[in-house]
């Protein structure tokens, strides 16, 4: 491996010369060939670096200077989202130059960066630097470019990639709950309803007292949410889910919420609410207020992604040592239905300063990281970095537990792939479940350093991802994914109240079932109709080159 390293490097750095001896780029470089790329970003408190190390002096910011010539100089950092989009807004209003590569998430600051000009399009840079490797992984998702691609379909952005159903939601249910009243894991939502009826009435914690609910849900944050979701109950009576724009048998995308089929889930819930299934404050609960029933051993269900395995569903058990919490799937509806809200395909859009003349080397160093994820890598063919993320044992093999790490380090584990541009290792949509349910259903090993982090993972964790993958066929993913349209950005705030206050009020019985129909009057004369033309101009501009 290391005489390899010394090869690529020497060849590396040998191009690099070159570059600066021939191309536009020669007044940029430094003598010693090396090419600075600044950036900002988000530093929260989960990001953990070794004595001695920070943003700009870590494992993987020497690697990428030492052995691709690229100097990646973070020029300033924020805790969070908010503040990092506030100082890029500041920036672009100001006039004060743009770092040369940032992440952008907020999709209307997004499209103001891409009309002011200070940031530049990649069609050329992804035909002439990307690699093959690259232009492959791109290809399988055109979707992920969608929202950086102005009103002339020219794109702008690097997609930073999701796991494609990372964050997709299962059940989680009480087990030992089940165990005492001699019940099994519902597979409908009829079987489901009997289950949360013993779960109320019927002293399931065996506590003696009136203190158990059916399943956790919130709903202030929108029915389709990344905790304690509802989408599901929606997903069991048709293809359509609340705030979600999804497409229509001709084609044409159709706000979910004032779809048929969506009455049908209200329904179902204001008879959950009636029957004390639900928490008696779901109307004003976001998702961390949800959670605090299961938390506290009181609910039977809550929806959640795999991760949830740690967290919330960890802390249940830590409250109550007895309990026991295990992964099912999604009950269908009648006729075997079954939807869930899908997770996007992004979680933002790198964007280049338009005077930033190196993508050249962001795209080397994109696809020598990725080259990592793949197992392809030879500057990572055992791990990314020895003594991080892998040890070698005295007969030379490598070893990647992470107790054993700890223990030659002599101090926590740190995840050097937190310290990438991309914020994680990066990873390519499905691949990680493909993976993790690989593992949950066979005794394959794993072969390098990523499978690994997969293949440690709680047996719970493998089982739920396991079963978000046999339901991908279920998704449904919010096809609208550009910035505000202009209607929207007028009208939204009403509407979207309009919106909240009728399912709440549906849910609590306030208003009859009926009042859906007047909902959807209202939302299509108040600007649901315009903005529905809106979405599918631009849903027409970014898919016509496709």
């Amino acid at each position: 491996m290391k005489g390899n390293k010394l090869v690529l490097s020497a060849i590396s750095m040998s191009a690099l010369v070159m570059l600066a001896a021939c191309g536009n780029d020669e007044s940029e470089a430094q003598e010693d060939g090396v090419v600075t790329m600044t950036t900002a970003r988000t530093l929260g408190d989960d990001t953990v670096f070794r004595s001695g190390e920070d943003v700009n002096n870590n494992p993987v910011v020497n690697w990428a200077r030492d052995d691709l010539g690229l100097n990646i100089d973070t020029i300033w950092t924020v805790p969070n989202d908010e503040q990092y989009n506030t100082r890029l807004r500041l920036s672009m209003s100001s006039g004060e130059s743009l770092p040369d590569v940032f992440l952008v998430s907020d999709g209307q600051l997004k499209a103001d960066l891409i009309e002011s000009g200070m940031v530049q399009p990649i069609e050329d840079a992804i035909e002439e630097h990307a690699s093959d490797r690259l232009k492959e992984i791109f290809d399988q998702f055109p979707e992920a470019f969608y929202p950086s691609t102005n009103e002339d379909g020219v794109r702008y952005g690097i997609p930073r990639l999701s796991g494609g159903n990372g964050s997709d939601p299962l059940l989680w249910v009480r087990q030992d709950w089940l165990d005492n009243l001699g019940l099994e894991i519902p597979e409908t939502l009829e079987e489901m309803e009997e289950v949360m009826d013993a779960f109320v009435n019927q002293d399931p914690n065996n506590s003696g007292a009136d203190d158990t609910i059916g399943v956790s849900l919130a709903t202030m944050n929108g029915m389709a949410t990344w905790l304690a979701d509802s989408s599901w109950i929606f997903g069991a009576y048709g293809d359509f889910l609340p705030g979600h724009w999804s497409p229509d048998a001709s084609g044409e995308l159709v706000y979910g919420t004032v779809q048929p089929s969506i009455k049908d889930g209200l329904e179902t819930l204001n008879d959950w609410f009636e029957s004390g299934y639900l928490d008696p404050e779901v109307g004003i609960l976001d998702e961390e207020n949800a959670i605090e029933q299961f938390v506290a051993g009181n609910a039977g269900f809550l929806s959640a992604p795999p991760w949830g395995d740690g967290w919330p569903i960890g802390d249940v058990v830590e409250n109550d040592p007895d309990a026991v919490v295990v992964p099912m799937a999604l009950p269908s509806g009648e006729g075997g239905q079954t939807g869930r809200r899908g997770e996007g395909l992004i979680t933002g859009s790198f964007l280049f300063n338009s005077e930033f003349e190196h993508i050249d080397r962001y795209f080397e160093y994109l696809d020598e990281i990725y080259g990592f994820t793949l197992g392809e890598s030879d500057y990572f063919a055992d791990g990314m970095f020895e003594g991080y993320d892998f040890i070698y044992d005295e007969n030379g093999e490598v070893v990647y537990d992470y107790d054993a790490i700890e223990a030659e380090a002599g101090e926590q584990r740190v995840d050097p792939g937190r310290y990438m541009i991309t914020r994680n290792v990066p990873t390519i949509p499905f691949m990680l479940y493909d993976l993790a349910s690989e593992f949950h259903e066979t005794d394959r090993e794993p072969e390098n350093a990523y499978e690994y982090g997969i293949a440690s993972n709680n047996a719970s964790y493998l089982e739920a991802a396991h079963i978000v993958k046999e339901q991908d066929e279920h998704r449904i993913e919010n096809m609208f994914t550009g910035a505000p349209t202009a209607t929207m950005s007028d009208r939204s705030e009403h509407l979207d109240r309009l919106e909240q206050e009728m399912i709440v009020d549906i849910i609590y019985g306030n208003r009859p079932l009926d009042y859906f129909d007047e909902f959807v009057e209202q939302w299509r004369s108040s600007g649901g109709d315009q903005i529905t033309e809106e979405v599918n101009a631009w849903y027409d501009e970014v898919t016509s080159g496709n």
